[in-house]
């Protein structure tokens, strides 16, 4: 059985390391190796935790807790206004095991043992279902045939473009995001050593914070720079007509937006801003797909598709790698257990409204109530501020007594 996965995100990696002993696998990227990558710190929830203890191998799940924060790193989630004084704190529930890492460092680990079967500089610009398999067509014109495709390149899949409408759609909002090295200096609210927070203003600004990598020890020399020195993650999300086009922007450029946008913030949340890393600063929009629409708007195949390609959302719930993970392990395990690929498929797709749905819900309630405070007569009161609260607060104390009941 010869599957071919487009794109090497955390998803793609996941899946390969699991199907490595079962079929021969081939994962194709665009980028030219591992390490190039942006993104942040990822908290894996303990199910894309048990995904990974049970599909990549041991010595892999070693080195990705040798350089992931623990747990007590994220025991809360806080809800703060424009000042950063918390307005909400939701509990995490206790005794998960989760993993905190750097997503450069977290796909480089993944990356390893796969050798051959991963090829970067490859970007597929099309696939194809045919009566017993599939193929995808490269940017060079080659074509490799498969008896399966899985789509992994994130939203609006260069993949799934010939056999499938856009799966996810623009939410109007802009992420500008970065990171500050910490030193004595540094200033952070002290919830923050308890877990991330997401501020917002009354105009619809907001501000993820998160602190990362403060208390590792004997990281990897290999994947020193990937992890980078202990430091305070922010993300700015504003409404596109407030903040304009910065996707083509220098990273002075976007500094000087996101400190201009929180201005009239705590004093020193500017300063913060100015001070960070230029080469972890960029720039994106977050696009999501409808919760309400089929996961698979195509007929079923030889080609489906996980992660973002199929349930992109944006990162204001920090579930996305989870869910490419837990919908690269549900369908490594349909395509072992079941006798042909066809009914593996259909079991796959079947099952992944299940977990993608709550998470694409919960990542949008932020993106909800930021856009409502658009309206001028919003951001006169109270109410829209108190209703980002409540989504998120609602939406995670939900899950944490699902977490409790097993359900």
């Amino acid at each position: 059985m010869r599957i071919v996965v487009s794109g090497a995100g955390l998803g793609g990696l996941v899946l390969a390391q699991a199907l490595r002993d079962h079929a021969d696998v081939i994962v194709l990227d665009r980028d030219a190796n591992p390490a190039d990558t942006g993104g942040y710190r990822i908290a894996l929830t303990p199910e894309a935790v048990a995904v990974i203890e049970r599909h990549v191998p041991g010595r892999l799940v070693d080195r990705i807790r040798s350089v992931s924060d623990g747990p007590e790193t994220f025991s809360q989630f806080a809800i703060a206004d424009s000042h950063l004084r918390p307005i909400v704190v939701a509990p995490e529930p206790a005794g998960q095991d989760r993993m905190l890492c750097q997503r450069r460092a977290l796909r480089q680990i993944l990356s390893e043992d796969l050798g051959e079967r991963l090829q970067f500089s490859s970007t597929v610009t099309s696939a194809e279902a045919h009566d017993s398999g599939a193929s995808v067509t490269l940017a060079d014109g080659s074509r490799i045939e498969a008896d399966l495709v899985v789509a992994a390149d994130g939203a609006r899949s260069a993949t799934l473009r010939s056999i499938s409408p856009e799966t996810s759609t623009d939410t109007g909002l802009v992420g500008i995001a970065g990171s500050t090295p910490l030193t004595r200096h540094t200033r952070f609210p002290r919830y923050l050593l308890r877990g991330p927070a997401l501020a917002v203003d009354r105009h619809g600004v907001g501000m993820f914070l998160s602190l990362t990598s403060r208390g590792l020890r004997d990281i990897p020399p290999e994947l020193a720079d990937a992890v980078g020195p202990p430091s305070l993650v922010w993300g700015l999300i504003a409404r596109r007509d407030a903040i304009g086009a910065v996707q083509t922007a220098s990273s002075a450029e976007l500094v000087a937006t996101a400190s201009a946008l929180v201005d009239r913030w705590t004093p020193w949340m500017p300063g913060v801003i100015r001070d960070s890393d230029p080469d972890r600063t960029a720039a994106f929009s977050f696009r999501a797909a409808d919760p309400k629409a089929p996961r698979f708007p195509w007929t079923p195949g030889r080609i489906t598709a996980i992660g973002d390609a199929v349930h992109a959302m944006p990162p204001t719930g920090g579930r996305a790698g989870s869910t490419a993970i837990r919908s690269a392990g549900a369908l490594a395990e349909a395509l072992t257990a079941h006798p042909d690929i066809d009914s593996a498929v259909a079991h796959y797709q079947a099952r992944v409204d299940d977990w993608a749905v709550p998470a694409i819900e919960e990542s949008l309630g932020p993106v909800r109530a930021i856009r409502a405070l658009g309206n001028p007569l919003a951001q006169l009161a109270t109410g829209p501020l108190l209703g980002v609260a409540g989504w998120i607060g609602a939406g995670r104390y939900r899950r944490s007594q699902a977490d409790r009941t097993g359900r």
